[in-house]
């Protein structure tokens, strides 16, 4: 993406709380995603058609574990102008947060509830700056027949009042932006937002991947959701995006030291690593002296 195309992304997001990069889903991977979720969604509940159109239960499907259902989503998280758009929002080394694809049933009227998707992060709103986007992947048309995304332009500033009043009146100034399949609408997680009532006589779908800012805790925890010798099998990126790489070189790093050792502040190892670093024969045993005693009686 060019610079001034990204100043032009950047400027509606600070504005508005949201952009739309409008054609940059090939229309091959739209039809492999589009497919592949449907043939999840089938293999999980049975056919979607049949579904009872009555029963509220069934108006909204979410498919989760992206990551490990096929290797064909694994290239989404870190798609190249979508990944340097969020980086400019939130800085470098950013983390994949959510992962999962959101299915709006045809016929339905049960919009869900207006919400911010940060409202679980205890800081003040207005946020000095973004600490979290969302990039919705267009799979199929979006607007305000089929259940497209309603938000309400300029609410990341707002506080959040109408998370706990749904108030409609609150809502009258909200959009729903009309966007085709194929493209990807990116924004602010503070912005207010909902899926809305679906009108068609189609499904709506679209792929909700999150970010959030590197020293923001992911709403998933990979490093439980995703073995790790499966991870291993991933791009690099999205091992990164995943928590694999550390956040401004210190923050979620780890050791396998064990014990005690020295640290100086006056005089750094010329390694950088100011820890003794002890071998299998050298680790000290930190059980108790009881605790040593019954190891060995057994």
């Amino acid at each position: 993406m060019q610079q001034a195309q990204l100043d032009v992304h950047l400027k509606a997001i600070e504005g508005d709380g949201f952009t739309v990069i409008e054609n940059v889903i090939p229309p091959d991977v739209v039809d492999a995603l589009k497919n592949r979720i449907r043939e999840c969604e089938v293999a999980s509940v049975g056919p979607i058609e049949d579904l009872p159109t009555e029963d509220d239960n069934y108006s909204f499907m979410r498919t989760a574990g992206l990551l490990r259902l096929d290797p064909v989503f694994h290239q989404v998280p870190i798609h190249e102008e979508v990944l340097q758009l969020v980086e400019a929002v939130l800085g470098e080394n950013v983390l994949l947060s959510a992962f999962s694809a959101m299915d709006v049933q045809p016929g339905k009227t049960n919009a869900q509830p207006i919400h911010s998707d940060d409202a679980l992060v205890p800081v003040p709103r207005p946020h000095f700056k973004p600490i979290g986007c969302t990039a919705m992947w267009v799979l199929t048309d979006f607007n305000a027949h089929t259940g497209g995304t309603r938000l309400l332009p300029g609410s990341q500033r707002d506080s959040l009042e109408l998370l706990f009043t749904q108030d409609e009146e609150g809502m009258k100034d909200a959009i729903q932006p009309d966007i085709k399949a194929g493209s990807i609408m990116v924004f602010d997680h503070a912005v207010l937002h909902s899926s809305a009532n679906n009108y068609s006589d189609e499904w709506r779908l679209g792929l909700q991947v999150s970010y959030h800012a590197g020293w923001i805790r992911p709403f998933t925890n990979w490093f439980l959701s995703v073995p790790l010798e499966e991870a291993k099998t991933y791009p690099q990126k999205l091992q990164d995006l995943m928590g694999y790489k550390c956040y401004a070189g210190g923050i979620g790093s780890h050791t396998t030291a064990v014990g005690s050792y020295h640290e100086s502040y006056g005089r750094l190892r010329a390694d950088g690593d100011p820890r003794k670093k002890l071998g299998e024969s050298e680790k000290p045993d930190l059980r108790s002296k009881s605790s040593r005693e019954a190891a060995v009686a057994r």
